[in-house]
């Protein structure tokens, strides 16, 4: 549940944003989150990590081919 919730607040913060603003965002929220989870943290903070990651990676390649900035 907590991982789905951080989903849902992933693409809430995210959505309808330019590819700089995307690049740019601070997602703190996930750290505070983490701090209070730990046992989450040590299974799921790989996985959401790599989400976070790619999510930048199309930002940035929407960027590179003349998107939105």
């Amino acid at each position: 549940m907590i991982v789905k919730g951080i989903i849902a607040l992933l693409i809430k913060v995210l959505s309808g944003h330019t590819p700089d603003e995307i690049l740019n965002t601070d997602l703190y929220f996930i750290d505070k989150i983490w701090a209070k989870e730990t046992s989450v943290a040590n299974r799921r903070s790989n996985g959401l990590l790599s989400m976070v990651k790619q999510i930048r990676m199309y930002a940035l390649a929407f960027k590179a081919k003349g998107g939105e900035s």
